[in-house]
């Protein structure tokens, strides 16, 4: 009952998520077009929590999944007679085989985890500065392959003419995939072994856990997530190229989870909806309309105010918005001789007694 009981988070920011989409339906096409793509981007966002909120060692090369996810489901997306005349060279299989959306989708994002498992073996096994550089070489390779392997991916042309048909429907109904799949594995016994080792690797050793493997367990779930994102996007724009994620990706993406709270999935859902709003906010300051406005260009300048607000954040609050606390939902006194219950609408450090981190069911 209690298990059943916690999905009463996910469902709230689900909820949550759900007001701020739709508010976008009731203005012009545009908008609505660019809440699709924040969603993609809150998407991404959790596929990213999934390892570094759990595991506590930061991924620089994520984007890689979403590379890789984007062009598989952008290579079943095509039709045949499309691809023969893209890619006349590609192997029959890539060239005969076709699918529908939700299934390029599903089939982009293994894919990409079972790259992650491929490259899981060697980066489950290191921390700190040098897992940030390995998972940014990892990002640096796809990008080679992608951009060099022409006779599938058309090199830096990229894909294009991908039949569009993610819509804001479509990416809420991934969201909240999302964001079952990320709190179900935090509170299964996979994520309470991974957390403990991120709070005492060397004690969470000597307890008989295998932080390389609990690693590398979410690492691909994470992959698998970011996959997703990187399809369902493929299948927004209808195009896809080498530099769609890359470094300016990544930046935005890190940019989400480290303003919301990396330690929490509250906080990853705080960052993507609140980063997302205030990038549209400057993007329209750098030139355009703002609120019936006209404003002068400011070419760079979105990029520039994130950059500052990262490192306010960092210097003030590192810990992000939410402080890497979980909404908790539950009213004190509602259990009978339960004292782990808080007030209604509490934020709760994760791992906290009865807490995400700690299953007391």
């Amino acid at each position: 009952m209690s298990r059943l009981r916690s999905l009463g988070v996910p469902a709230a920011l689900f909820a949550a998520v759900v007001a701020v989409a739709l508010l976008a339906t009731l203005g012009p096409s545009a908008v609505e077009r660019l809440a699709v793509t924040g969603l993609v981007n809150l998407i991404l966002v959790i596929g990213l929590y999934v390892f570094v909120g759990n595991s506590g060692v930061w991924s620089f090369g994520h984007m890689s999944f979403a590379l890789v996810g984007g062009y598989v489901a952008g290579l079943l997306a095509l039709p045949t007679r499309l691809k023969g005349q893209l890619l006349p060279d590609a192997p029959a299989l890539v060239r005969e085989l076709t699918a529908p959306p939700f299934v390029a989708v599903l089939v982009g994002g293994s894919v990409a985890a079972v790259v992650a498992v491929a490259v899981a073996v060697p980066l489950a096994r290191i921390s700190g500065l040098s897992a940030g550089l390995a998972t940014v070489s990892l990002l640096i390779a796809c990008s080679v392959v992608a951009a060099q392997w022409q006779s599938v991916t058309r090199g830096q042309k990229g894909l294009s003419s991908i039949p569009t048909s993610t819509t804001l429907w479509t990416a809420l109904g991934w969201v909240l995939v999302a964001l079952v799949l990320a709190w179900g594995y935090q509170r299964s016994s996979f994520g309470v072994r991974l957390r403990a080792s991120k709070s005492d690797e060397v004690a969470a050793a000597a307890a008989g856990i295998s932080v390389p493997v609990q690693r590398g367990i979410a690492f691909v779930l994470s992959a698998f997530l970011t996959g997703v994102g990187g399809a369902l996007f493929a299948l927004q724009l209808g195009s896809i190229n080498p530099d769609v994620f890359y470094l300016d990706a990544t930046f935005l993406i890190i940019t989400m989870l480290v303003l919301g709270g990396a330690g929490s999935l509250t906080g990853a859902v705080t960052g993507g909806v609140v980063v997302s709003v205030l990038a549209e906010v400057l993007r329209r300051v750098e030139g355009g309309s703002l609120f019936g406005m006209d404003v002068p260009a400011r070419p760079g300048l979105a990029d520039v105010v994130l950059g500052v607000v990262l490192v306010v954040m960092l210097l003030c609050r590192p810990s992000g918005l939410t402080g890497g606390r979980e909404l908790r939902l539950t009213r004190r006194g509602t259990g009978r001789g339960d004292p782990t219950r808080e007030p209604s609408g509490r934020l709760t450090p994760v791992g906290a007694a009865g807490g995400p981190g700690e299953d007391r069911s």
